[in-house]
C-alpha cells in the first residue's frame, strides 16, 4: 500500500508527476489501482475534474480503477460506518457504487488499524509527492507508516 498526495498546477505537472509514480511503481511491482480525495469543503463528498482526471489517467492502465472520495460528515474517530464513496467507470463517467455494497472486507479490522495510527500520530510522519519535489530526501513512498500498517495487519 502506498499511499501520495499529487499537487499539480497544470496539466504537464500533473503528467510528470504520474509518470514519475508510475514508473517507480513498476520498478517495484506495484499497481496503481485508484486515486482518493477529501475535499476542503466538510459537505462536499463529489469527485471534481482533478480527482476524474487523475482515476481517469490511471484507468488507461487499470481496468477496475478505482476513485474514493472521503466523506468529511462521516469522517471521526468512533468511524462506525465507511466514511468513504467509491466510484467505478461506466461508459466513460464516474459513478458511485451503491453505498449498500459492502466494498470493505474486513471494516472492525479497518477501523483498528486506522485508529492505532492516529494514537501514533503517523500523519506526522507522512510525506506527500510535493514535500518530495521540495527536498528529495522526503521519501514520498512512507516506509515506516507502510511498515507500520503491515505491523497492525
Amino acid at each position: 500500500m502506498i499511499n501520495t498526495i499529487i499537487i499539480a498546477e497544470n496539466e504537464i505537472d500533473l503528467t510528470s508527476r504520474m509518470r514519475q509514480i508510475d514508473s517507480w511503481c513498476k520498478e517495484n511491482s506495484y499497481v496503481i489501482a485508484g486515486y482518493y480525495q477529501a475535499n476542503e469543503r466538510v459537505k462536499d463528498a463529489s469527485p471534481n475534474q482533478v480527482a476524474e482526471k487523475v482515476a481517469s489517467r490511471i484507468a488507461e492502465g487499470f481496468t477496475d480503477t478505482a476513485l474514493i472520495m472521503v466523506d468529511n460528515t462521516k469522517f471521526t474517530m468512533e468511524c462506525v460506518e465507511p466514511a468513504i464513496h467509491v466510484y467505478e467507470l461506466h461508459e466513460n463517467k464516474w459513478r458511485c457504487k451503491d453505498p449498500h455494497v459492502d466494498f470493505c472486507e474486513d471494516w472492525t479490522e479497518a477501523q483498528r488499524i486506522a485508529a492505532s495510527l492516529l494514537d501514533s500520530k503517523s500523519y506526522e510522519t507522512l510525506v506527500d509527492f510535493d514535500n518530495h519535489l521540495d527536498d528529495i530526501r522526503n521519501d514520498w513512498t512512507n516506509p515506516e507508516i507502510n511498515k507500520a500498517v503491515l505491523h497492525l495487519c
